[in-house]
């Protein structure tokens, strides 16, 4: 640890059984986001949209234990959606844990990045090897693209660490993105 990046292999599962792989350097001191990926939804709905699940996965590094993971996924309640804007009435937010963790701070932004709704969920312990942790939040706000692609609804996570050579475990936070398309 001392300070220096590691390393970590992160796996984000998209819909279907498509997985994007990718490599990024984090430590507690330096987390990065995990590219999550974007919900596509058609102009004038639907009203619903389940995103895929994304994943922090560290079972495959050096020295991890094998429940050095966390996975969640959202599922978005929609009012009107138009190429300019997206009305967001409620996120629920579902996360299962190998090992011990925590969630904390949950930040929705517009398209130009500015934040427009945050919160600091205390969720207490997501037990490892336990049941699906769930919470919704009631957003109600219609949130401007400002010319660009997406909303983008970001959730901190932190997993316990697990032992070994390597550092396993850390903060990070996963990345849930909504785009309307025609």
């Amino acid at each position: 640890m001392g300070g220096t990046l590691l390393e970590k292999a992160c796996s984000v599962m998209l819909v279907g059984a498509t997985a994007l792989t990718v490599a990024l350097a984090s430590s507690p001191a330096s987390a990065e986001p995990i590219p999550g990926f974007t919900n596509k939804v058609k102009v004038g709905g639907p009203k619903e949209v389940y995103s895929g699940q994304v994943q922090f996965d560290q079972t495959d590094m050096r020295g991890c234990k094998k429940n050095a993971w966390l996975i969640g996924h959202a599922h978005w309640y929609l009012g009107k959606v138009s190429k300019k804007k997206i009305e967001v009435r409620k996120i629920k937010l579902s996360y299962r844990a190998g090992v011990d963790s925590e969630l904390a701070g949950q930040f929705m932004q517009r398209g130009n990045a500015n934040t427009v709704w945050s919160t600091r969920w205390d969720a207490g312990i997501i037990k490892g090897g336990g049941p699906e942790k769930s919470k919704t939040f009631k957003i109600n706000k219609t949130v401007p693209l400002d010319g660009h692609a997406t909303v983008q609804f970001s959730s901190n996570y932190s997993v316990s660490r697990t032992g070994g050579p390597a550092d396993c475990g850390g903060d990070g936070t996963f990345v849930f993105k909504l785009k309307p398309v025609k």
